[in-house]
């Protein structure tokens, strides 16, 4: 989700709506001789159309869950949901008078605070991420192909590597022909054990080859010990594993991408409920 021009009409709202908000708050805040209390009915009217704002922004949820459905589209739910779900924080605060209650009210406010923290957290990680996926990874791929795309590495390399050494695991045969030559054992020998775990796609964090640092100083070292026919599929390989460190990089920030939604939902569900219990006492209490 990105905070481009077309969320321009939601923020006018909200900031309009907050505005009227405001100054009805004050004019009530102001003619009540006791303060503002949430039981009266300008702090019920307020606490109604902020849980509303929050029932509403909860919605998206249902909305992903059901893709067919046609009231709107994606996008429009999403700023609905951002902006409107801000503009439910002055009317909650205004419903309760600034005041923080017993330890219900206080609970609530609390997980309604970490809900939208972490919805704003949401959207920068939605606004930038992209961005620095983007000028950190120009090998970049859609997410659910990046296994496909690391077969293919996988793929291209063997063949690059099988046409120099003539296989890539060493038989009666090939053993005598590395006897004989020993730079293509080396070379085969540093693929198969380093190179292509590194290239899989199921390959954790342990490589050498997953620091560029490392993993230059690797070819150096290999490029210095063989001779020059060799370097060009050397320089290959190399190619190869930038490409490869580049989608583990992608992979990293699309988690941190959709990591706080592990954090935001819980968090909704959680004052969802809150919310019940606070209605349900301040009816029979």
């Amino acid at each position: 989700m990105i905070l481009d021009k077309t969320h321009r009409p939601w923020m006018i709202f909200t900031v309009i709506a907050f505005a009227i908000a405001t100054g009805l708050y004050f004019v009530y805040a102001s003619g009540t001789p006791n303060g503002p209390s949430g039981g009266s009915w300008q702090g019920l009217a307020f606490g109604i159309a902020g849980s509303a704002l929050m029932v509403f922004v909860g919605l998206l949820a249902g909305r992903k869950k059901v893709p067919r459905w046609r009231v709107g589209s994606a996008q429009t739910w999403l700023r609905a949901h951002i902006w409107l779900g801000l503009l439910s924080v002055p009317l909650i605060l205004f419903h309760a008078a600034f005041r923080i209650g017993g330890l219900l009210e206080q609970s609530l406010l609390f997980v309604f605070g970490l809900v939208i923290i972490s919805g704003i957290i949401g959207v920068a990680f939605q606004h930038y991420l992209p961005r620095v996926i983007k000028s950190a990874t120009p090998r970049e791929a859609m997410f659910e192909q990046i296994p496909a795309v690391c077969d293919s590495l996988c793929r291209t390399a063997d063949e690059r590597v099988t046409a120099v050494c003539g296989t890539l695991f060493e038989s009666a045969t090939t053993a005598e022909t590395t006897a004989s030559d020993p730079a293509l054992h080396t070379l085969r020998d540093f693929y198969v054990s380093t190179v292509r775990p590194f290239l899989a796609a199921d390959t954790n964090g342990d490589s050498l080859l997953t620091s560029p640092a490392q993993s230059g100083a690797l070819f150096s070292q290999l490029q210095q010990a063989l001779p020059r026919q060799l370097h060009a599929v050397l320089h290959e390989l190399d190619s190869i594993c930038d490409e490869r460190r580049q989608l583990a990089t992608q992979i990293r920030l699309h988690r941190w991408l959709h990591l706080w939604l592990f954090v935001h939902v819980p968090l909704s569900l959680s004052l969802l409920v809150l919310g019940i219990l606070h209605a349900v006492a301040s009816v029979y209490y």
